[in-house]
C-alpha cells in the first residue's frame, strides 16, 4: 500500500511460438489476445494463468511486469519449471535465479523491444 491506495503493477506476458488461436479459449474482459514477432501476447490481467501457459506450451513464457509508483520492472521467465527472473534493482533478491538479459537485451526499452511487447501494453514510461 502506498498513501492508502494499492500499487497496480500492470503486466504482459509473451508465449514464444503459440499462436493465438492456441490460446483463445483464454481471451476475456481482463485478457486480450495478439499475435506478435515471437508468437503471441496477452495483455491485462493474466494473473496465474502464466504459470498454467507455461506447464501446457513448449514456450518459453515471458511474464512482464512494470509497477509505475515504484519504477520496478521485471521479465519473469518460464521454461516448465525452470524460472529466472530479470528486474532492474541489481544486487537485490528477485524471487527467482537472477537472468542477466531477455533475449540479449538487458533494460526495459530494449527487453519490451526484444519481446515485441508495446510500451503502452503496460503503461511504461521511463523514469
Amino acid at each position: 500500500m502506498c498513501h492508502g491506495q494499492l500499487v497496480s503493477t500492470r503486466t504482459a506476458c509473451v508465449i514464444a511460438d503459440a499462436k493465438p488461436e492456441q490460446l483463445a479459449e483464454y481471451a476475456r474482459d481482463t485478457i486480450e489476445i495478439r499475435a506478435n514477432r515471437l508468437g503471441t501476447l496477452l495483455t491485462g490481467r493474466p494473473g496465474p494463468l502464466v504459470i498454467d501457459l507455461a506447464h501446457q506450451l513448449a514456450g518459453p513464457v515471458y511474464d512482464v511486469m512494470w509497477n509505475a509508483t515504484t519504477s520496478w520492472f521485471a521479465v519473469t521467465i518460464f521454461r516448465g519449471d525452470n524460472v529466472v527472473r530479470w528486474d532492474n534493482r541489481p544486487g537485490t533478491d528477485c524471487g527467482y535465479p537472477r537472468a542477466e538479459d531477455v533475449l540479449g537485451a538487458t533494460t526495459p526499452r530494449t527487453i519490451l523491444e526484444a519481446l515485441d511487447v508495446p510500451a503502452g501494453a503496460i503503461g511504461y514510461a521511463e523514469a
